[in-house]
């Protein structure tokens, strides 16, 4: 017998608090999910009196881990995932730019160290289905990718205790059903598109959009890991502790003349000599969606980078083929001013339960 994964599901619920499981699913359409409970299984160590071979094993704890692959629907949803990754909720103001359209703002100013927690379950086809419940997670990681053309994809990896305070070690439910396991998804009209979308680096290219054939953006909470976080007492690590906050862009440039390299590598476009000067330029990243909130408004996702550091690969003199090299860029905080994202919708707000 064969089964497939179309069946299965992907789903996060806020927590008000730690070991206290969130109440408010929100479920995802996703490409692939690896995410699932992580055993800390150990061989038992050789003794003096012993033998060879191992003459047993034991389980140190569990933990969760893994992630998800999706395409960001700007419905309503991947908000919360937004506020989950920053560790904040966003400021939305009603009616901007049009009447029915809310843009909801998260501003980070670079000291921000905490993050919330989320119930995570999983449903996972079968003769007999099968839930995962795994609560305190927070979100290590989120990537987004936009092609040359086609979605916007998504890239979100998470750390979770699995277990409460209790240990308690319930799991698993067969044939999951009721509150929490009924999966409700959004539809494709809110799915952003690469050619509805642009990024911008100051003083490159006269402020224009920068021809690219890709961009990635990467946020990363580099947060304390399971060994760290393992205490005496308990099958679970205490907490995942933010110890450092990231974010970097890498895009494909598509090489029309040497002006861009030249401004990085010597400070103008005219430049020729190396300058020790590192050279700075706010980033901006726009999609939109092809269809619409209201009239001809469209949903939106817009991330600003006030100040980011940039550099430049060399070209590539590849045979027949076109011009290319690397944008790569490493955000740093400007006037109390990490990263402004904005996202448009028609959803009144977004305030994480406590």
């Amino acid at each position: 017998m064969s089964v497939t994964s179309l069946a299965g599901a992907f789903g996060f619920a806020p927590q008000i608090a730690k070991a206290t499981a969130g109440t408010n699913w929100y479920w995802y359409n996703v490409f692939n999910c690896d995410y699932g409970p992580i055993i800390d299984e150990r061989p038992f160590p050789q003794e003096v009196g012993g033998q060879i071979t191992p003459t047993g094993a034991y389980r140190a704890g569990a933990y969760a881990a893994g992630g998800i692959d999706f395409t960001p629907r700007l419905l309503d949803d991947v908000g919360w995932l937004m506020s989950w990754l920053l560790g904040e909720d966003p400021v939305t103001t009603p009616n901007n730019p049009v009447s029915g359209v809310n843009k909801h703002t998260w501003t980070l100013d670079g000291t921000e160290n905490t993050l919330d927690w989320g119930t995570v379950h999983l449903i996972i086809p079968g003769s007999t289905t099968l839930g995962i419940t795994s609560l305190d997670n927070k979100v290590a990681m989120m990537r987004l990718m936009l092609p040359q053309t086609g979605l916007i994809s998504g890239r979100l990896e998470m750390v979770g205790r699995l277990f409460d305070n209790n240990d308690n070690d319930d799991i698993f439910a067969e044939s999951p059903a009721g509150a929490g396991w009924t999966p409700s998804f959004e539809d494709f009209t809110s799915v952003p598109i690469s050619s509805k979308g642009y990024f911008t680096v100051a003083g490159l290219n006269g402020g224009a959009a920068l021809p690219v054939t890709n961009v990635g953006l990467d946020f990363v909470n580099g947060t304390t890991t399971p060994a760290q976080e393992m205490i005496i007492g308990s099958l679970s690590p205490d907490d995942f502790t933010p110890i450092a906050k990231t974010i970097t862009v890498r895009a494909t440039y598509k090489w029309p003349n040497p002006d861009v390299y030249q401004t990085i590598v010597a400070g103008t476009a005219a430049g020729l000599k190396f300058t020790p000067v590192i050279f700075t330029g706010q980033a901006v990243i726009d999609v939109k969606s092809p269809g619409y909130i209201t009239g001809t408004t469209p949903w939106e996702l817009k991330f600003t980078l006030p100040k980011v550091v940039w550099q430049i690969t060399n070209p590539r003199l590849m045979g027949a083929n076109i011009l290319m090299t690397d944008l790569i860029g490493t955000a740093i905080v400007a006037s109390n001013n990490f990263v402004v994202v904005d996202m448009y919708n028609a959803i009144s707000s977004y305030v994480w339960p406590t």
